[in-house]
């Protein structure tokens, strides 16, 4: 039987070829290879890239989240032994030198430990970003390790007792301040600024475990250890062997995290010091920040000094002294803990950063107010509460409100701009104190300096509204990273 001729073939003067089911067949299996084939190669392409193929996405994201724990983890538990170590050696120090030497010590002490701060900072500004971030971490706490143990040496071979103290009260400022702030920049690297407002309140709170762990010590050693006064420096054996595990084990725990690689230029102290400033005046709200910061820290810094000044004229020896002090700061501690538990992430959600940072300022004037009357009465207790008042907001809901602004700076700026911002506002009040606290100790006046402190701080609160008024025009700024942008 012959095939039938197709009538619209015809008329087109040319006829196609007859297609039967089993050419459709073949079309079908044919596109469904090349199908096969294109994805085989874009899974290629993805695995190529360091990403996971298609349909491993649900594996990846579990991935992620467990290395994000894990991270999460190691930056916690570094900060935890950094403050077990600072609040030991704060409060070891503190009292050795007060017990020796008196309150006048600290006009020498502090402003010596201010002009360290900057020292330090200063030298690193032309390295810390300019190389591999872990491998900057690594090498700092490892110098802070050999520091520590010149100090044990120093005490075991009985120099007197005020000059390894002293030594150990400007490493404890180091442990307080510098350390936090490198391990905090590092999370910067890690977590981005959206991803900070959530984790930064959750790594403080090991952070407060490890203060509190420390503190609990210090109380502990002169009162139930019953540890003489010529023992207890030997607690400042702990730091450099929690130094030096973090400088071996956190660099291992975040080798598949993203950190700044370093812009590996070259360049002076000097050079990166000018840079720094000049970038930090394009950004008016991290201007403010800084300034407000500088009035702020230094009515802080009044409270600081006219609670050990009261507690000083108190308590004589050594143990008794650490004891008070340990115990006053165990409570601010346990404040902060609160705060950071179940306060701090509603008050930046709700409030915003800006307006978060003007606490600081208020806690200084409130705790130097408290502290005018507890002077002028002579009692301990107000120096207590002026205390906690005013390290409660500087240690909790500032310091994570500050970590969060810090996080949208760019990674290769980040560090050096931190270390302006945060460690120069309290280095300089640091050197400033002298004045205030010879004033007060060789008047025998104890309300005089929180009174200075009170003024201070009332600057502080009006320049803080400058901060806010300019926080959100600072966000758009191209200099910011625009992947870590603040809302």
């Amino acid at each position: 039987m012959s095939d039938e001729v197709d009538p619209l073939d015809a008329l087109a003067g040319t006829p196609r070829p007859r297609r039967n089911i089993d050419n459709a067949l073949g079309d079908m299996t044919r596109a469904a290879e090349r199908t096969r084939s294109a994805g085989s190669a874009l899974d290629e392409i993805i695995a190529s890239s360091g990403a996971r193929p298609r349909g491993e996405v649900a594996t990846s994201e579990t991935d992620r989240v467990e290395a994000r724990n894990r991270w999460e983890l190691a930056l916690a538990l570094a900060l935890a032994g950094i403050g077990f170590s600072g609040v030991i050696t704060e409060t070891v120090a503190a009292s050795q030198l007060l017990s020796n030497s008196g309150p006048l010590a600290l006009a020498v002490v502090w402003p010596l430990g201010g002009l360290g701060l900057l020292l330090i900072a200063f030298i690193q500004s032309s390295y810390v970003d300019r190389f591999a971030r872990l491998s900057v971490v690594r090498w700092i706490f490892l110098g802070c390790a050999a520091l520590f143990a010149g100090t044990l040496m120093l005490f075991a071979l009985d120099v007197p007792r005020k000059v390894p103290a002293a030594i150990a009260w400007l490493l404890a400022d180091q442990l307080n301040f510098l350390l936090p702030l490198v391990v905090w920049t590092l999370a910067g690297d890690v977590f981005t600024a959206g991803q900070g407002a959530t984790v930064f309140p959750r790594i403080s709170r090991w952070l407060f475990g490890g203060i509190v762990a420390g503190l609990g010590v210090a109380v502990l050693a002169p009162t139930v250890l019953d540890l003489s006064d010529r023992s207890l420096p030997w607690l400042l054996a702990a730091p450099p062997v929690i130094a030096v595990l973090v400088a071996v084990l956190l660099p291992r725990a975040l080798a598949g995290a993203t950190t700044a690689v370093g812009h590996q230029r070259k360049q002076r102290a000097s050079e990166s010091l000018k840079d720094t400033v000049a970038y930090i005046r394009e950004l008016p709200a991290y201007r403010w920040i800084f300034w407000v910061g500088v009035f702020a820290i230094f009515g802080g810094t009044m409270v600081d000094f006219g609670f050990l000044h009261l507690a000083g004229n108190r308590y004589a020896d050594a143990g008794s002294l650490q004891a008070v002090y340990a115990g006053t700061s165990l409570a601010c501690i346990v404040f902060c803990w609160l705060l950071q538990t179940f306060g701090t992430s509603k008050l930046l959600n709700r409030q915003g950063i800006a307006k978060v940072l003007r606490l600081l300022p208020i806690g200084a004037l409130l705790g130097g107010a408290v502290l005018v009357v507890g002077g002028a009465t002579k009692t301990v207790v107000l120096g207590c509460v002026a205390l906690v008042i005013w390290r409660t907001p500087r240690f909790s809901v500032d310091g994570s409100a500050r970590q969060a602004a810090m996080a949208s700076l760019p990674d290769e700026r980040r560090l050096r701009v931190s270390f302006a911002i945060d460690m120069g506002p309290l280095a300089l009040s640091l050197i400033f104190a002298a004045g205030p606290i010879a004033l007060a100790v060789q008047t025998d006046n104890l309300w005089i300096a929180p009174l200075i402190g009170i003024a201070s701080a009332a600057v502080g609160l009006v320049l803080s509204r400058n901060t806010v008024r300019t926080w959100d025009d600072t966000q758009l700024s191209y200099r910011l990273k625009r992947r870590k942008r603040l809302g």
